[in-house]
């Protein structure tokens, strides 16, 4: 608005006004120079220079706008005997309202004021000025009681007030913005760490009420394809979510027109009075914008309800659009990490669809319950079993059977690893730690991170690795090799052998104290030899699997193969059987697999005899059972407590039964 310096005189009728204008204060290049303006002032009055140095030092003290008004009116009041100055504010009804005053002289009524701002202008002797406030249009600055006061002195005044208003509301909103642009940031920083949607949206609906001075705030998400709009928080709802239609209300109108919307006390009727009456809420004032994605397209809307200081303003509302590209970005992302969460949950439940342990047998049940107690665990696991029994098999599927199942499962063959490289190839290494070290290098503990570390046959790591694996499970940091930082870590160990660790640790081959360290749950994998009837059901898996592959028909078993093949010791367990299905599948072209068309080879390893037809059936049964049982024995080094478990029988019940054939002492 224009700055004008209005002078007047009061008559006898207080109600009349007489009015000179001077419209000296819009400086344009043609007008008068200001400061030619001020020096003259200051010779003609002096004393006028302390005054508007008094005026100017505002700037420095007053911490808001409040405390510069009370600072001018006290500065002019002091300047001129029998003055008063005082602050006025016009309200929405169109009043004017004192907010800051100074001096002795009665100061001007707000009625005085809104009569003087309409009457016609006379010219008159000064007897008091106004000055209207660029920059806050509904304020005035008014000085009563001056007195023979020289024009050039009150043109001074008025263009020193003016300016020191104008640089102060300049100043203040520079660190308006900032202030408000740091508390923004930290708000959506918040906003970062909530872990689902729902409490992201509280988040923001709580911290953008303090921030913008609300009662109430939602989020608003658009569901286009049934033309609804979900609210969320929504207090005095059940479940804290409110459904609308889309094209309904202040939040209808802005989701379809893509343009903010202000609704303040005389636009009440925009409200949606039915939400407020499910609310058993009132609305008196509400601030709506849309929400953008990437690509420009509306996707919901952000709301702020009842300012507490009277009515949202431009800035209120160029404020909640900034907070809105936050809120949007942060939003979008959320719901992108939600898809690709959910993406990966999908992941890992067809991974560990895929990881199948086949069989029946009472093993292989017990064996799944085990697995099922231990993936619910964050403790190490040591898996047990010979070579080709599935250990790997049995490690991945307890990890995607866990909570750390989106998380990397990294595996290492410790048999694999020399001991010039198992540190690096371990914990990582620096640029420059060694020759060859060309860049800085994490190693697999830092990539298992979050995740599952698979160290398979870990009994033929070396005593030194040892000692360095076993710092890492207790500290939970490595340190790469060449580096001094410690890097932290949150790593699931899973450990298998087909070695006797027990043994390697009285043999000191084995440290101890990892022993135990890895120890903590054990699972202990049957040979297939062991497994009964498992062995035809694996066997009959892998001939269809690799049948497909071959772009066969599935070939048939004879029985005396059935039999051959559950009578072969399988020293190479499920890995021997699978790469004999696999030959049979691609290289055997008949229908019918009899025995003699297994690639089986004559196994070196411990069998249980064939029993000659020459014998009666009861001298058969013997010898078969007598022969069963010491290869058992023999396969459990004399354990007769593990031969009996492994043959499904009772202890005492094998006892007995071996006195009954002679393999026991009278003594034993």
């Amino acid at each position: 608005m224009d700055w004008r310096l209005f002078l007047y005189n009061e008559g006898e009728v207080r109600t009349t006004f007489s009015f000179v204008e001077l419209p000296l204060l819009v400086m344009n290049p043609t007008d008068h120079d200001p400061f030619q303006l001020l020096g003259e002032a200051i010779q003609e009055n002096p004393r006028l220079a302390t005054m508007l140095t008094q005026l100017w030092r505002q700037l420095d003290t007053a911490q808001d706008l409040t405390q510069l008004f009370d600072g001018i009116c006290q500065a002019l009041a002091k300047s001129f005997p029998s003055s008063a100055a005082q602050l006025l504010r016009q309200q929405s009804t169109g009043d004017w309202k004192q907010v800051a005053s100074a001096g002795k002289a009665a100061p001007v009524s707000s009625n005085q004021t809104q009569a003087w701002m309409q009457a016609d202008i006379t010219p008159g002797d000064p007897a008091a000025f106004s000055i209207a406030l660029e920059n806050e249009p509904h304020r005035l600055l008014v000085l009563a009681g001056v007195q023979g006061l020289p024009t050039r002195s009150l043109q001074a005044i008025a263009q020193v007030t003016r300016f020191a208003v104008k640089r102060f509301i300049e100043n203040q909103n520079k660190n308006d913005r900032s202030r408000r642009l740091k508390a923004m940031l930290t708000m959506v920083q918040r906003w970062q760490q909530s872990d689902d949607l729902v409490s992201l949206l509280n988040e923001m609906a709580e911290s953008s009420t303090e921030f913008f001075g609300a009662e109430r705030a939602s989020i608003f998400l658009w569901d286009k394809p049934k033309h609804q709009l979900i609210g969320r928080p929504a207090l005095g709802v059940e479940g804290g979510k409110l459904v609308v239609p889309d094209d309904k209300g202040v939040v209808g109108a802005v989701v379809q027109t893509g343009q903010p919307r202000r609704v303040d006390d005389m636009l009440g009727h925009e409200v949606n009075r039915d939400i407020d009456k499910k609310l058993e809420f009132h609305t008196r004032s509400l601030l709506c914008v849309p929400l953008l994605d990437r690509k420009g397209k509306v996707f919901g809307a952000f709301e702020l309800i009842n300012k507490l200081d009277g009515n949202f303003t431009t800035k209120d509302e160029q404020g909640l659009m900034e907070v809105a590209v936050h809120a949007a970005a942060v939003l979008e992302s959320s719901q992108q990490i939600a898809q690709l969460v959910e993406s990966r949950d999908r992941i890992a439940q067809a991974q560990a669809a895929e990881i199948q342990l086949i069989g029946e047998s009472p093993a292989m049940m017990q064996l799944r319950k085990n697995i099922d107690r231990i993936a619910a665990t964050k403790l190490p696991v040591l898996v047990l079993g010979e070579n080709g029994s599935g250990k790997e098999v049995v490690s991945r599927l307890i990890h995607y059977q866990s909570d750390r199942r989106n998380q990397p499962l990294v595996a290492v063959n410790c048999a694999a690893l020399p001991d010039t490289l198992l540190e690096s190839e371990l914990f990582g290494h620096e640029k420059g730690a060694f020759t060859g070290a060309h860049e800085t290098k994490a190693g697999k503990f830092e990539l298992a991170s979050g995740g599952t570390l698979f160290l398979d046959e870990i009994g033929d790591m070396s005593l030194p690795g040892q000692a360095k694996l076993l710092r890492v499970l207790e500290n939970h940091v490595v340190t790469r090799l060449g580096g001094q930082t410690d890097i932290e870590i949150d790593v699931r160990v899973i450990a298998a052998t087909n070695q006797d660790l027990p043994k390697l640790v009285n043999e000191k081959k084995f440290r101890q104290d990892l022993f135990y360290r890895l120890d903590v749950v054990s699972v202990n994998l049957p040979p297939l030899r062991d497994r009964g009837n498992d062995i035809l059901i694996l066997a009959q898996q892998f001939l269809e699997q690799f049948s497909r592959k071959a772009h066969r028909e599935i070939p048939m078993l004879s029985t005396d193969a059935k039999d051959r093949l559950l009578a072969h010791p399988w020293p190479g367990n499920i890995r021997e059987l699978r790469n004999t299905m696999e030959r049979i599948a691609f290289l055997c072209d008949r229908e019918i697999i009899t025995s003699e068309l297994l690639p089986l080879e004559t196994s070196t390893g411990p069998q249980v005899h064939q029993v000659s037809a020459q014998l009666d059936l009861a001298a058969a049964t013997d010898r078969f059972q007598a022969d069963f049982i010491s290869y058992h024995l023999e396969r459990t080094g004399g354990n007769m407590a593990q031969a009996a478990k492994n043959m499904g029988v009772h202890r005492s019940n094998l006892h007995r039964k071996m006195k009954q054939l002679g393999l026991l002492d009278e003594k034993e």
